[in-house]
């Protein structure tokens, strides 16, 4: 289910430095593609249980608020370097 997070876990983990490189716009763009990619697969996932069904929202409802936030700082970050 996470796989495509894993294969942008370096640059994810050191998201300040991704954000401030000059060339890191395609790997923010990427880390959330990922993002939006989970949360698109947890959202298929079919939860057996009631308590299931929420957790599986509140991990959807995580992942694009998750890819909302990187948004926001990259912008704030193109701004600043304008």
């Amino acid at each position: 289910m996470y796989e495509q997070l894993e294969a942008h876990a370096s640059e994810f983990n050191d998201l300040q430095k991704t954000l401030a490189d000059p060339a890191g716009a395609p790997k923010v763009d990427a880390i959330r593609q990922a993002l939006d990619a989970t949360a698109q697969r947890i959202s298929d996932t079919q939860g057996a249980t009631d308590l299931d069904r929420n957790n599986l929202a509140k991990l959807y409802r995580g992942f694009l608020a998750a890819s909302r936030v990187i948004a926001r700082l990259q912008e704030k970050q193109a701004g600043a370097h304008a």
